[in-house]
């Protein structure tokens, strides 16, 4: 499938060892999209007000016959409901232990905007502007290029919905494929390779601008 956020585990998959708690949804936005309200269960044509996609981000159909009630019912209980029972756990815990949590819901991109990292924040509603300020100077200061609620990269229904919470900042956080992946053109091809070098290097960038933001969150 296509528009996927390809690698998006392993380029993070530092954050354990600095004390991140890390949550990862372990299946395809094409299965179920867990940065969609339940509301909006099924949408045909528009993926971006629907938990299950019937097109792909380039308006392309997806199945020959359309999962039914059931196939849906079964992808919220197995799969969303537990993803969402899981974060809203941790952050529960976390907030029993801290003053504040920091949300950090992370992602990749390739067509809104030029920047190396997007984040969302659905307008500087999902956290502080002191928080914000906190991810943009750690990352400009490894050398990202970075942008704020570019458009289609404000923030989904995690920053929104958890951002809401009265000890929660939440920020989305995309970063280009041509930043980690391959400094190329990308369609709708599935990405089945990366830059081995440019990856390592894009990690290694993250990681460090991860511990400065750690740090300054701490003293805040």
């Amino acid at each position: 499938m296509s528009n996927n956020d390809w690698y998006v585990r392993e380029l993070y998959d530092f954050l354990d060892n600095i004390d991140f708690t890390v949550i990862s949804a372990n299946y395809s936005r094409y299965v179920i999209d867990v940065n969609r309200d339940m509301s909006f269960k099924e949408n045909k044509d528009n993926y971006r007000n629907s938990l299950i996609y019937h097109k792909t981000t380039f308006g392309e159909q997806i199945y020959d016959t359309s999962p039914d009630e059931a196939i849906i019912e079964n992808r919220i209980e197995t799969i969303y409901l537990p993803y969402h029972h899981c974060l809203a756990q941790e952050i529960g815990q976390v907030a029993s232990n801290h003053r504040k949590v920091y949300l950090f819901d992370l992602h990749s991109f390739y067509i809104q905007s030029s920047a190396d990292i997007v984040l969302g924040t659905r307008g500087g509603q999902t956290c502080s502007e002191e928080f914000l300020n906190v991810l943009v100077k750690a990352f400009r200061e490894e050398g990202f290029k970075v942008e704020v609620d570019a458009e289609g990269l404000t923030g989904g229904y995690i920053v929104s919905h958890y951002g809401s919470l009265s000890h929660t900042e939440a920020v989305q956080i995309e970063i280009r494929y041509t930043t980690y992946i391959e400094d190329r053109i990308f369609g709708k091809e599935e990405v089945i390779d990366k830059n081995i070098d440019l990856f390592i290097a894009a990690k290694g960038r993250l990681h460090r601008a991860f511990i400065r933001i750690k740090a300054e969150l701490e003293s805040l």
